[in-house]
Parts: structure tokens; sequence; C-alpha cells
């Protein structure tokens, strides 16, 4: 598999996530990958290639480590409302947090931008090699992980104290990614 560099990976996270938006990597240090991810949710993990990532609050700040931190709050347990999804599954829900209700329908000129818009989630999720598994909180997936997630319910298991949020966990041997967006009122 052609492994992407820094520049491919930067212009993708910065065409699917903005404002009010999470994206970030951390390396696997546990056995646990829920751990490895809570530092990351928590901004308590550094990209271990050194890559951008991005936390801004709706209001344009950054997401720190206190409890301005959508996260800050997160707790092992929490990961039990996050169910395995395909690879392609995955992509499809990265496309879905462009719109404000996290589905196709609330995405401006979504017809017309799919193919861009998939193409930018498959470039990020491809960093993390072919054997990464993923999870997401959408509802769906707990019951078919291989379901489209363009036509899904709009059931979240939450994360945050936010009206509603969604996302990816991407988990290699590696590397833990978090992709995550949130409606705020």
């Amino acid at each position: 598999m052609h492994q992407i560099d820094e520049a491919s990976w930067s212009r993708s996270v910065r065409a699917l996530f903005g404002d009010g938006m999470f994206a970030a990597v951390g390396g696997r240090r546990r056995d646990d990958w829920r751990m490895d991810a809570l530092d990351v949710m928590q901004r308590r993990a550094n990209d271990p290639r050194g890559w951008p990532r991005l936390a801004v609050t709706p209001e344009g700040g950054d997401y720190g480590t206190g409890p301005e931190n959508p996260f800050s709050a997160v707790t092992p347990g929490d990961f039990s409302g996050a169910f395995p999804v395909s690879r392609a599954g995955a992509e499809q829900i990265l496309v879905t947090l462009q719109g404000d209700w996290f589905q196709v329908e609330d995405i401006p000129d979504f017809a017309a931008r799919e193919a861009e818009l998939t193409s930018h989630a498959h470039v990020l999720l491809k960093r993390f090699g072919t054997d990464a598994l993923f999870f997401t909180n959408a509802a769906t997936a707990r019951e078919d992980p291989h379901a489209d997630m363009f036509r899904r319910e709009g059931a979240y298991e939450g994360f945050t104290g936010h009206v509603m949020d969604s996302g990816v966990i991407a988990v290699s041997a590696t590397e833990v990614g978090i992709f995550w967006g949130f409606t705020i009122d």
C-alpha cells in the first residue's frame, strides 16, 4: 500500500475538519488501545510523526487539556459506546461529519462533493495501514459494522456533554487517531 505523506495528510485534515471539530493522532504505547485513545482525546499525546492535528472550538480557539476540551470527562468505560465499523463505513462517517447533524442531507451540495470528501477521508484512514481497526459511536454500527453509514439512522452513543457528537477512532499497531465532530446546540 502506498503510504501518505504529511502534505496529503494536512490537505485532507483541512478539507474535512474545521471549527468545532477534532482530528488528532497519538502513538500506541499500551496493549489496551482505549487508554491510548483517551490520551489523544484529552490532548496528552503528540502525533508520533509530528504531523498537524486540528482541535478547534466553535469560537475558533484551541481545545486545550482542561474542561474546555469536550473529551475532558471521558473515561475508559465510555468506550463501551464505540462499535467496530468497516473501513468504508469509517470513511463515510468522516464525510458525514461535514453535515450539521452528521447526515449527508445536511452537507451543502453533497452530490457534487461526495467523491472529493470521500477521497479525503480515504487519505486520512490510509495512514493507519491495511490491518487497522475502526470504531464509531454511530449506533447503526452496533448491529451491522458493514452498514451504509451514509444512510444510517442519526443515533449516537455520546462521548461528550454536547447535544450530539460523532466520530471515528482508528487503531493500528503503532497509532491511534481520533476524528470527531460536535453539535453544540
